[in-house]
């Protein structure tokens, strides 16, 4: 089987690409790297230490458009952390952001806190069983 190095970025479609840069530079920590205009429409990368996001904003996505589990496509992005006491920490950045989020929830599979994005997008910080 090939190798590979992991995911090194997510593209996501957005309504509006300010909006969602600002979130996502606050939620992450990251900062806008490029913002920019290609054959297919305007976009911004905003980066982080070993990760990226892009925001696109496509002529056909509506301006009231959200997102919806149930299409064909992303069902959430989720985030990796090492503990109960990082997503403790998580969920007091998110306050501080004012980032609605769920309770943190346990699994068999491990603990989980969801948030959304500005157009509604599901992101899960994720901290996996011990044991």
């Amino acid at each position: 089987m090939p190798q590979h190095q992991g995911f090194g970025h997510l593209t996501l479609t957005v309504t509006d690409l300010e909006r969602s840069a600002d979130f996502y530079n606050r939620l992450l920590g990251s900062q806008t790297a490029l913002a920019s205009e290609d054959e297919l429409g305007p976009f911004i990368v905003c980066m982080g230490p070993g990760f990226m996001v892009g925001l696109r904003k496509w002529e056909q996505t509506a301006d009231d458009d959200s997102f919806l589990f149930s299409r064909v496509g992303l069902d959430h992005m989720g985030v990796h952390v090492e503990s109960r006491d990082e997503l403790e920490k998580w969920v007091a950045h998110l306050g501080e952001i004012g980032v609605e989020s769920s309770a943190i929830v346990e699994s068999p599979f491990g603990l989980h806190l969801h948030v959304k994005d500005p157009d509604g997008i599901a992101i899960e910080f994720f901290a996996a069983a011990q044991g």
